[in-house]
């Protein structure tokens, strides 16, 4: 049998097809502007494998959701943006809508193994992506802390005996591109007389800020836990800590793939429970007026 995982890198999404023992058959990276243009081809080829459990890009993610089942509602929640515009996931997943065996994985922020009071008012503690990428190294290790250093995000994932029980994601903390976590002062004043887009909170990083963070942030859990750091990603030989691991592709595409390995019952089913999950990406937002805004994506 084989299982496929999707990374959808900001730079290019990185396939990976595993075995029912885990072992690695093939891996590919397809730039990720060429996804628009190229996606059904793309989910043509891959289903030409003849794969048991395909695990789709999954943005913010939803717990384990059926691909032909999804509507615009799940699109934009997987997304947060407009679900029928352009743009590498949405494309993907509308070209994969025809498939029966592909699945949505969760985000950190869906876990149930995260406890509910840091989730409050978030929603990025670490894409779906990030999740497969702990997935991989939760084949190799109980307890770590995994930095994940892309090329225009960073993130971190706590796993602790074999549950994920934090999370810090890429528009949280600053990286090589995105902005970060933003004053309430900032965000009032651009609402007030600009706006705020994707394009405000994706670029103009400030990565050497991001970089103390990070170090702070994943020491600190290391310390507490007594349990080793992982940095993995693009960039992350510019992190001067914890371990890191030289391999030939895309630890989340893999991931991704153990996780399909894992849902179709193969050789890494005994770590499913890590994913246990519920709810969605915006179910835990507690700011005023927030109603308006769930009452909107209610129409769609």
């Amino acid at each position: 049998m084989k299982f496929v995982g999707i990374d959808p890198g900001s730079k290019t999404y990185g396939i990976a097809i595993v075995s029912e023992v885990g072992l690695l058959l093939s891996y590919k990276e397809v730039l990720t502007s060429n996804i628009p243009h190229y996606s059904l081809s793309l989910v043509r080829e891959i289903s030409k494998e003849r794969p048991q459990i395909i695990a789709l890009p999954s943005g913010h993610g939803l717990p384990f959701y059926k691909v032909n089942k999804i509507s615009n509602r799940e699109i934009f929640l997987l997304s947060l943006a407009d679900p029928e515009k352009e743009g590498p996931l949405r494309n993907f997943i509308r070209s994969s809508l025809w498939l029966t065996n592909a699945v949505t994985i969760p985000s950190v922020i869906e876990l149930e193994s995260v406890p509910t009071y840091r989730k409050i008012n978030l929603i990025d503690m670490g894409t779906a992506d990030k999740v497969a990428s702990a997935f991989f190294y939760r084949t190799l290790y109980d307890s770590f802390v995994l930095v994940e250093a892309g090329s225009n995000f960073s993130a971190i994932v706590v796993v602790l005996n074999g549950k994920i029980i934090d999370g810090f994601g890429g528009t949280i903390l600053p990286g090589p591109s995105s902005a970060g976590f933003i004053d309430g002062e900032v965000a009032y004043l651009l609402h007030k007389y600009a706006k705020i887009t994707k394009d405000v909170i994706y670029t103009n990083g400030n990565w050497e800020r991001g970089k103390e963070l990070i170090r702070i942030i994943a020491e600190w859990y290391s310390s507490k836990y007594e349990i080793p750091i992982i940095v993995s990603g693009k960039k992350k030989h510019e992190l001067d800590f914890g371990k890191k691991f030289e391999v030939k592709f895309k630890e989340a595409a893999v991931g991704s793939a153990y996780i399909a390995n894992a849902i179709g019952g193969g050789v890494y089913r005994k770590y499913l429970d890590m994913l246990k999950s519920s709810g969605n990406a915006i179910s835990f937002v507690r700011l005023k007026g927030w109603e308006e805004i769930i009452s909107l994506i209610k129409t769609l």
